[in-house]
């Protein structure tokens, strides 16, 4: 089959590899589609994570089941699903406690397992969840970044008739903001630096200025110094920061500022098993969440694909690869 290999940094390269063999627990997925992530090109630029060359990457697709492992037994061959990439061990404490999606020994599809921008991948069978047909493929692919929006919505607590910021206007700050007029907010705020994204995220208010100790919870949607200090900034007392898109090397943040008005931080990190609400909303004709896939890519063209969401803020948001 043919696959998107990383082979090192910067370093992303169409080949042939044998088609996976699905293990006892899992199946063994034909692609239909594929979208990339922020984090795909995180990972050729400096490989946070660590990943072990060479490693087929992609984590958001839809497929078709063609082969099932001997223990899988409520999915049938020819059933089309949405993929969710994160695997937890399920025998960890956090696991144990009732955290899978924090686990200590997580699997991720494009991470320590071949991923999804392939003609066909494995995962886990209780991973993956069947499409409704009036789910395109493309829009499919969203469930995962979906229900992990939904987990920076449930981490803010009860937004209804409060003021959101959401700092960052690209596909997850698209997404957040269209769920939290779903959750009841009064007023969405969205700040960002490309008027195209911006103007695709429909009922939210763009400030002229940074606004300032105006908002019940500020949403970092982008990894970004600037941004996180516009969010400080922006809380009023008791306000409450969700960090969704973390940084990676330490910041520094005002203690005393955050004592003084009794502040609140948390972090939002994959989602506790929202499949079954992001397939909800995939199908709310309310959030129109379809439109944040603004190219649809063959995989014959996937260097075009990557240079979209690479280059193109001005025009592109999500991009779906599209296998035959």
């Amino acid at each position: 089959m043919q696959a998107l290999q990383m082979k090192g940094l910067n370093t992303l390269v169409k080949t042939e590899v044998p088609v996976p063999v699905p293990g006892a627990g899992d199946v063994l997925i034909q692609t239909l589609a594929a979208t990339i992530c922020t984090s795909d090109l995180h990972d050729l630029k400096s490989n946070p994570f660590g990943i072990t060359y060479p490693r087929i990457l992609g984590h958001e697709a839809v497929g078709i089941i063609v082969a099932c492992g001997r223990e899988v037994r409520n999915l049938s061959l020819g059933t089309r699903v949405a993929v969710h990439p994160v695997v937890p061990c399920g025998k960890c404490e956090e696991c144990k406690r009732g955290l899978a999606h924090i686990c200590s020994n997580m699997g991720h599809l494009g991470y320590d397992r071949d991923g999804s921008f392939a003609e066909y991948f494995t995962q886990r069978a209780d991973r993956v969840i069947p499409l409704p047909e009036n789910v395109l493929n493309a829009t499919g692919t969203l469930l995962e970044p979906v229900a992990v929006c939904l987990q920076a919505i449930a981490r803010a607590g009860d937004i209804k008739g409060r003021t959101v910021l959401i700092a960052g206007d690209g596909p997850f700050g698209n997404i957040i903001a269209r769920l939290a007029k779903r959750a009841g907010a009064a007023r969405v705020i969205v700040t960002g630096k490309v008027p195209f994204r911006l103007q695709s995220i429909p009922d939210v208010e763009i400030p002229d200025a940074d606004p300032v100790r105006c908002v019940d919870v500020a949403i970092l949607a982008v990894s970004s110094q600037d941004a996180l200090a516009t969010c400080m900034k922006a809380l009023r007392p008791r306000g409450r920061l969700v960090v969704f898109s973390a940084l990676k090397d330490p910041v520094a943040i005002d203690l005393f500022a955050l004592h003084l008005s009794e502040l609140e931080i948390v972090g939002a990190c994959n989602d506790e098993d929202r499949m079954e609400e992001a397939l909800e909303c995939l199908q709310d004709e309310t959030l129109n969440l379809a439109d944040i896939i603004t190219h649809q890519v063959h995989f014959e063209n996937w260097e075009e694909a990557f240079s979209l969401v690479r280059y193109k803020h001005d025009k592109a948001l999500k991009v779906a690869i599209i296998f035959n």
